[in-house]
């Protein structure tokens, strides 16, 4: 009996305690697994965050009507500064990856300007200074403005931006030159301009020539767009033309501007009445009729001491979009010198074509 109870005791007790062994080696295994997984997300979440991001972005500046003829290069002889237009905005325009703007004067060589009223331009060579300091690696010169030194003014106002560095738009040896699309990269995106105006040499679009782009040229247009799209991520078309001092655009820079959006441009630009105009937002894409002044002589009127900025932001992942446009308004002084406009001017300037925010976001 004795025997017996020795033997029983042992088996109970090993029937007993063999499953809470096993338990305990099961949750033992359970943690260790669960420890090693949270390890192993850790890790690659930490390898996640290190991995390079795709994004990019890049600013820049577009900007209305440049004269560094007639009063502004009166002024900057007056104080000896070709850098004088620039400064009160200095910090600005350098804050971008490149600036644009429509140039209307000329450098046709030699250091003669225009006297006051004189719609002949043609700006000091030392002019261009404020220029390549200040940015401005893209104008566009398809305009009424472009011939007022003649051919030959034309080709060595070309030649001396080229120089310079500073590439241009809406003007060639031919009309395929004029029109075709001009490449600025930054941040790997690249961005392609367009320019056209509604007249070829100042005389209200009465005749044509074979240097200027023209906006009633629409075969021409959509055919550089086509072409930019094989080589740009984002389309700008600047457009020269519109009734001068008028908030309103009219019927032709309605068309143009429309046409360029439905043949795939993603931006227009425009600039000629010397007045700020309206707004459009057309098929998702953004229309600014007119920029207004910038650099400019009319101290005549209010509107035309006014201009509006455009910082615009664009963004890249897979496709280049539009992040963001800001409307900064300006105020010309002293025949030659914009300023920020303070928050009173901003509001009333904006008021006027009908704008109530600063900033616009694209809604692609």
């Amino acid at each position: 009996m004795n025997k017996f109870i020795w033997f029983v005791i042992p088996f109970a007790l090993a029937c007993i305690l063999m499953p809470v062994l096993l338990i305990n080696k099961v949750n033992t295994q359970i943690k260790q697994y669960n420890a090693f997984q949270l390890i192993n997300n850790q890790t690659q979440n930490s390898t996640s965050d290190l991995l390079p991001t795709t994004s990019s972005k890049i600013s820049f500046l577009a900007v209305g009507d440049i004269s560094l003829s007639r009063n502004v290069a009166a002024q900057i002889i007056k104080h000896d500064d070709p850098l004088l237009p620039f400064k009160n905005i200095a910090n600005l325009l350098k804050s971008t990856d490149f600036n644009f703007a429509n140039l209307e004067s000329p450098f046709a060589g030699g250091n003669y300007f225009g006297k006051t009223g004189s719609l002949v331009f043609n700006a000091p060579l030392n002019n261009i200074k404020g220029l390549v300091e200040y940015n401005f690696k893209i104008l566009n010169l398809a305009n009424n403005h472009a011939l007022d030194q003649g051919l030959r003014g034309l080709e060595y106002t070309r030649n001396y931006l080229t120089k310079n560095n500073i590439q241009y738009t809406g003007v060639g040896n031919n009309l395929t030159e004029a029109w075709q699309p001009v490449l600025v990269k930054a941040n790997d995106i690249k961005i392609a301009f367009i320019g056209a105006s509604y007249s070829s040499i100042n005389d209200n679009a009465k005749t044509t020539n074979n240097y200027v782009a023209r906006i009633e040229d629409l075969n021409m247009l959509k055919n550089a767009i086509a072409k930019a799209k094989k080589t740009s991520d984002f389309i700008v078309v600047a457009m020269h033309a519109g009734t001068e001092y008028t908030y309103k655009p009219n019927e032709k820079q309605i068309n143009f501007a429309h046409a360029a959006i439905e043949a795939g441009a993603d931006m227009v630009i425009g600039h000629h009445p010397h007045w700020i105009q309206s707004i459009e937002q057309y098929q998702g894409k953004y229309i600014f009729y007119s920029l207004g002044n910038f650099i400019f002589d009319q101290m005549w009127s209010q509107e035309t001491k006014e201009g509006l900025m455009l910082k615009i932001i664009l963004q890249k992942n897979s496709v280049t979009k539009l992040y963001q446009v800001e409307l900064i308004p300006i105020i010309i002084e002293n025949y030659s010198t914009p300023r920020l406009a303070n928050e009173q001017e901003s509001t009333t300037m904006l008021n006027q074509i009908g704008i109530k925010e600063k900033i616009l976001f694209s809604d692609n």
